[in-house]
């Protein structure tokens, strides 16, 4: 929309599918995106579970298309 929210949310599916398309195929029940629901265009941190000891925060972008 013109006010920078988008339709719906981003979700950890959506994030998945975005790491796999870089080369990065990460399960989506390894993306944490907290309790923060995301509804606007700008910068964000999610966590990712590579393994059980290693947890790396990735930083992204929601941007119009």
């Amino acid at each position: 929309g013109e006010s920078g929210k988008i339709f719906g949310s981003v979700n950890n599916i959506q994030l998945a599918e975005a790491l796999a398309g870089a080369g990065h195929p990460i399960d989506r029940k390894s993306i944490d995106l907290g309790t923060e629901i995301i509804r606007d265009l700008g910068s964000y941190t999610a966590k990712v579970k590579l393994h059980k000891e290693v947890v790396v925060e990735v930083k992204f972008e929601v941007v119009a298309e």
